[in-house]
This record gives structure tokens, C-alpha cells and sequence, in this order.
């Protein structure tokens, strides 16, 4: 795995944020981790807490860039053609695949934005649909979806292709509910997943959805210790100690450790709250006459 020295370098100072003032009969990992461990975690035998820790990496990496929403995870994409399913999708007109490097979170979306202008902004929202399928218009001005996935070629067109019947099934005697059949399109059958419901374009060529999204690359830039900044490093170390806390049922150090992650994470929002806890509170002029 690139970058295994760093990643192995950010376990460990998790491991000693999460042990720090305790002592070692607290029963509390206190051995580092090594390179080949954190390459290969599910070969770890013999310490448990070393192959937990190797385990909640990615996962709890993805929770802090959703949190943050740190630069170098952020990105912009034309999401290129809209799509059809055989799925209803309320008021939203506009429906397009998200990029294959998009955290599975609704959360992930910053934005759907104008590609000329990134200050305009358009309404969208992240769908979850289970068991979609494809949906197209066929020669016959009827919509076909596929029912097996498959590379469109003149063979497979509905229904002039001679092995159309193999790839799609009838949807609606109405074209309308397809999309355009698009030769080389990878069109796939009951599948699960998240796809941009919009009811604009928004690219410099007015066919398609642009976005601004959180990304996670593994391997990529986003997955990179070498560009976090060290405010991040700090929240991620310290979420990654408090999920290790709350695995060893230790819930008072998770709490504390989950306020300093909070902090770090959002210190804005925790300054506030500090301020709305103990500031005093003072009678509005109106209150006052009646007192």
C-alpha cells in the first residue's frame, strides 16, 4: 500500500494520544506498529487492538474528511451524460451517475455549481436507489431497460439487434421514459447506488451536471499523508484514538477524546457553544420593564 510509512506513522500517534497520562497495567496497546502489520492487517494473529486499529483507518479517515472537508479532498467533475432507471425520482428531472471516486455519503456533494461561474449554485440532492437499471428508447418508440450488463453495440441495440432480447426487457410503450441508446455506453442491470438528482445543467456545455464533491482516492491524493496539514493530522489521530477507546469500553476517555476531536474539527462551532454555555444571560429591554 503507498504510503504505508506515513499511514503506519499516524496509527502509532494515535495509539499514543489514546494512552497518554495512562500507565501500562491499564491494559492498553502500547506496542507500535509495524510496516508489514499495517500492509497486511488480516495477518495479524496475535494482537487485536493492532489489527483494530490497521481496520478503522479508512473508515475513520472518511468520517474526518466528511467533517472538515479538507481541501485536498475536494474536487469538481462533469458527470457527462444524464441517465434513465426504471425507478421514480419525485420532482427531480435530471438524474447522472456520481464519479467513481465519490465517498458514498450525501454528504460528499459541497455543491452543484455552474462550471462557468463556481459561485452559482443549483438544487440538487443525493439519491439512494436499490435494484435500478438503465433505461433507453428503443427503434420501436418504446423505453427498454437492461437486465444484463453489457457494453452497447449495434448487435445488442433495442430492438434492431439480433441479440437485443438477450440484454433488454420491456419497460414502457413510451420512449419518453428512456434515455438516447448511445453506442459503446456501459449500461448496467439492478444495481444499488447514488446517483445526482437535478433539475439543471450546469456545464460550460449545457448537457450535464458539474459539480463540487469530496473525493477518496485510495492510493490518490486524498489518501496521501504528505498533503494533510497538521490540523488534520490532529483530528484525525485523535478521532481514530477515541473509536479505539470506545472498542475497549472505555466510554469516559472516548468522551474526552471526542471534545478534543470536536475542537480540532470544527473549533468554530465549539467556540460559540462555549460562549452560548457561559456567557450570561441578560434581560432584553422589554423583559426588564416587567421584572
Amino acid at each position: 500500500m503507498a504510503d504505508n510509512e506515513e499511514k503506519r506513522a499516524l496509527c502509532n500517534r494515535a495509539i499514543t494520544i489514546l494512552t497518554a497520562g495512562m500507565t501500562a497495567q491499564a491494559g492498553i496497546l502500547h506496542t507500535e506498529i509495524t510496516d508489514e502489520q499495517f500492509a497486511d492487517y488480516t495477518s495479524v494473529t496475535t494482537d487485536q487492538q493492532i489489527k483494530l486499529l490497521c481496520f478503522l483507518y479508512e473508515p475513520v479517515l472518511l468520517k474526518v474528511i466528511l467533517d472538515i472537508q479538507p481541501d485536498f479532498a475536494k474536487q469538481f467533475a462533469d458527470l457527462g451524460n444524464e441517465i434513465c432507471i426504471n425507478k421514480e425520482v419525485g420532482d427531480w428531472g435530471l438524474l447522472f451517475e456520481l464519479p467513481s471516486n465519490f465517498i458514498e455519503d450525501e454528504n460528499a456533494l459541497i455543491a452543484q455549481i455552474s462550471q462557468a461561474n463556481r459561485k452559482t449554485k443549483y438544487d440538487c440532492k443525493i439519491l439512494t436507489f436499490d435494484g435500478y437499471a438503465h433505461v433507453v428508447k428503443g427503434t420501436d418508440e418504446q423505453s427498454w431497460y437492461c437486465k444484463t450488463d453489457h457494453t452497447a453495440a449495434a448487435a445488442n441495440k433495442p430492438i434492431t439487434g439480433a441479440d437485443y432480447a438477450t440484454y433488454w426487457t420491456l419497460y414502457n410503450t413510451d420512449d419518453s421514459y428512456g434515455a438516447d441508446w448511445v453506442s459503446g455506453w456501459s449500461y448496467k442491470a439492478s444495481q444499488d447506488g447514488k446517483l445526482l438528482a437535478a433539475n439543471s445543467y450546469s456545464n460550460l456545455d449545457g448537457d450535464s451536471a458539474y459539480i463540487e464533491y469530496l473525493a477518496y482516492i485510495q492510493a490518490g491524493i486524498s489518501d496521501k499523508p504528505a498533503y494533510y496539514p497538521n490540523a488534520f493530522k490532529n483530528a484525525f489521530c485523535t478521532r481514530l484514538a477515541a473509536e479505539m477507546a470506545e472498542d475497549g469500553h472505555d466510554y469516559e476517555r472516548r468522551r474526552k477524546l471526542m471534545e478534543e476531536y470536536e475542537l480540532i474539527a470544527k473549533p468554530r462551532v465549539w467556540q460559540v457553544q462555549n460562549r452560548n454555555d457561559f456567557e450570561e444571560t441578560r434581560p432584553t429591554f422589554l423583559e426588564s420593564r416587567t421584572i
